[in-house]
């Protein structure tokens, strides 16, 4: 037979595939012959891999060679070929391949003609980076649609975990297996979970969570799969026989556990394996359906579960202190809210190091995180030595400031006792650099039920008694709080500050400019300014806090939005520029019955449109109450946009981001300055940007100060920036000077 001619007849790349009758099985399997554009793809494969190919690259393609000396091993492909040829079955499947995230449609047709042992088919592949035109491709079949049915409710699920169980209990069953389960891989801890399982009632399969060191089980499949592979099957002795040749350890727990069959599938996102998709023990004459069930199964799942990953480390993110590991203030504040609601005694220790600034200023920075790094240590290292009746909860709120959770002492002597071991531990001498380093620090504490009924309380009066310890300057690092702290002079100093700034109108604000990736201004963020009865600069870090906390803040926000209202009505009218003014508002300002109409009245007072003025939300704000997400649905149905500001550094914006009416996230400084520090900080960026965009969300990035900041923010997709690179805040002169000039 002239096999030449036979390919050369085939438009799309095609072979000749000889396959050798061997028993109930098969032996050697050759590519006999090829059209040019299949050698053309076997030639193109030696170039590029010829690390790859048998004879590297000296290798030149030669008629009926074993197919191994081209392509790597494949079980599924030597299945189709041993069903086209031998058992003369028309074969039509398709394949993904991640490595190079294309699709294969795949066509194997049997030859009526045989050379003793030696049966023959062709083997067509139609190469296609459409998704969507395979899945019309086979659209005629069941496979198709029982998964589409299936997957499509992922897009509706509230709960990944749980959607997820039921949508593997379907595959199963439409796989008509006696198991199905995904596991997901986590190679920087060396482990891995079981994200769903599902198995029929009654089913003996020993389940692979019973098996010790599985996880490097799970771990050897990706080289088995290899780059350019799609998946394992087992579907009778043959590739039993061949497992427990290359891969002996999962051999032995398969049998161990019961398994006959599997069709394993690696779940991939672009470059990264997520981990693996398998039924166990089906009708193996229906292994081309099952493999077909599973390959688009994994292919909409593997979107679906690297969102899930990316939304936990955002969690995780979120709630924990980048440098020691720590909990942060967020997730500390959700610990000690969660405390109060078993009404049980505890206590909050507010700590505050003495002179950090000096380690920093004499040492450097690299110094002052040693240091603080060990001072975790040190503190892990007595709460694992301590009673384990008690709970000790550590956290690190800021720079040098860290606080104590402690619950389950008995009596105050106890808990002082206690409060004395983590000041002891600090206070011992720490060698850095050659330099001997003695670190001391103010220790606070409060009461729950007896000094405070509320997180927010409790630990501001915590922060009062270490304030207080810290103002006295004594041998005394620990204090407990009474209520005369709350006459704090400072803070009363400060609050007659704002109250004389207010009467004098020496509030006022600055504008920091925001730009577009390509320089074009977008608008100005309001930022609040004041000066004392001398004229002097109060620094907002001073005032803010204090406003906050005695009430004053709503009144500074109006005299702010006032002022920046008039200037900015002036501005547009002016200039005719397309910009937008984004004022801050706090929690309690924005829960004022009469703030609603207050914005309304500035949008009238200054003829600014609705939507040139956006108010930026604290993420925090979205767990707060029902009560405040509706009133930002009201600012947005008044026509103004809504940004949430520092993004990322809350773990509600993650559960709430679906339903919260804003326009914009504003991503934290703190994830600029780390970005370029490491990949998975630059990861982490990236991924809240993607995460926004999904959401319908624009994104800008605060505090950019580097080129090297705006380049990788170019490179990611960022919308937009605001920082001092590009624009310090300004005074109304100088922003009214940089709109004339970009106009």
């Amino acid at each position: 037979m002239n096999f030449k001619e036979i390919v050369n007849a085939f438009y799309s790349p095609t072979c000749v595939v000889s396959v050798k009758k061997q028993g109930e099985g098969y032996g050697e399997i050759r590519i006999v012959d090829g059209n040019a554009k299949y050698i053309e793809m076997i030639d193109m494969r030696i170039k590029q891999e010829p690390e790859k190919v048998v004879g590297g690259n000296e290798a030149v393609f030669v008629p009926n060679s074993l197919y191994t000396n081209y392509f790597p091993h494949n079980r599924s492909f030597e299945d189709i070929c041993f069903k086209a040829a031998v058992k003369k079955t028309e074969m039509h499947t398709y394949a993904h391949l991640n490595n190079i995230d294309v699709w294969f449609d795949i066509y194997a047709m049997p030859l009526d003609y045989e050379d003793g042992d030696i049966c023959y088919c062709t083997y067509t592949t139609k190469l296609n980076t459409n998704a969507d035109s395979i899945l019309d491709t086979v659209n005629v079949s069941q496979t198709s649609n029982d998964v589409l049915k299936t997957c499509i409710n992922l897009h509706k699920a509230d709960n990944l975990k749980d959607a997820m169980k039921n949508v593997i209990s379907e595959i199963r069953q439409i796989c008509n297996a006696e198991g199905c389960t995904l596991l997901l891989m986590n190679y920087d801890e060396e482990r891995y979970s079981i994200m769903a399982t599902d198995y029929v009632p009654g089913s003996s399969i020993r389940r692979v969570t019973t098996f010790t060191d599985f996880y490097d089980i799970a771990n050897s499949w990706e080289k088995m799969i290899g780059d350019e592979g799609d998946c394992i099957i087992i579907k009778d002795a043959d590739d039993m026989e061949y497992v427990k040749n290359v891969n002996n350890p999962w051999y032995l727990t398969l049998v161990e556990a019961g398994v006959k069959s599997v069709v394993l599938f690696p779940l991939r996102q672009g470059n990264e394996l997520l981990g693996f998709m398998w039924a166990v023990n089906f009708d193996t004459d229906k292994t081309k359906r099952i493999k077909e069930t599973l390959e688009l199964a994994t292919f909409f799942i593997a979107s679906h579960i690297a969102r899930y990953k990316v939304l936990k480390k955002l969690n995780h993110m979120s709630y924990t202190d980048a440098l020691t590991g720590l909990p942060n203030r967020f997730a500390c504040a959700d610990y000690v809210s969660n405390l109060i609601s078993f009404k049980d005694t505890f206590a909050v220790v507010s700590v505050d190091l003495n002179n950090f600034k000096s380690i920093n200023d004499t040492l450097g920075f690299d110094a002052g995180n040693s240091v603080l790094t060990e001072i975790t240590k040190r503190w892990k290292t007595v709460t694992e030595n301590i009673d384990p009746g008690l709970n000790i909860y550590i956290a690190r709120i800021s720079g040098d400031e860290f606080y104590l959770v402690i619950s389950g002492y008995n009596g105050e002597e106890e808990l002082r006792t206690i409060i004395d071991c983590y000041s002891e531990a600090l206070g011992e001498k720490m060698t850095l650099e050659g330099y001997d380093l003695f670190v001391t620090g103010g220790f606070g504490y409060a009461e729950y039920p007896r000094d405070a009924d509320n997180a927010d309380t409790l630990i501001s009066h915590a922060n009062a008694a270490m304030y207080q310890i810290k103002k006295a300057n004594s041998s005394e690092h620990v204090l407990k709080f009474t209520s005369d702290l709350l006459k704090d002079e400072q803070l009363l100093e400060v609050e007659s500050t704002i109250r004389t700034a207010l009467e004098n109108e020496t509030v006022y604000f600055n504008l920091q400019p925001q730009y577009d990736m390509n320089h074009k201004l977008r608008g100005f963020e309001v930022l609040a300014r004041m000066k004392d009865s001398g004229g002097n600069n109060v620094s907002p870090g001073e005032f803010v806090p204090v406003a906050e906390k005695v009430g004053l803040i709503d009144l500074v926000d109006g005299m702010v939005f006032k002022k920046a209202g008039k200037f900015f009505g002036e501005l547009i009218k002016k200039t005719d520029q397309n910009i937008t003014l984004s004022i801050n508002a706090s929690v309690r300002h924005l829960m004022k019955s009469d703030f609603l109409d207050e914005i309304k009245n500035m949008m009238e007072s200054y003829e600014i449109p609705a939507d040139r003025l956006e108010v930026e939300i604290t993420e925090s704000i979205m767990i707060d109450s029902e009560k405040a997400l509706q009133r930002i649905e009201e600012l947005k149905n008044m026509g103004l946009m809504i940004a949430i500001d520092d993004f990322g550094t809350g773990y509600s914006s993650l559960s709430y981001l679906n339903r919260f009416p804003a326009n914009l996230l504003k991503i934290d400084k703190a994830f600029i300055d780390e970005m370029n520090k490491s990949d998975s900080s630059r990861q982490y960026v990236s991924e809240i940007i993607s995460i926004g965009h999904v959401m319908g969300f624009e994104v800008i990035s605060e505090g950019v100060e580097e080129d090297e900041q705006l380049e990788t923010l170019k490179e990611i997709g960022c919308d937009y920036i605001q920082g001092y690179l590009w624009g310090k805040p300004l005074s109304e002169e100088d922003a009214r000077k940089l709109v004339l000039n970009e106009n």
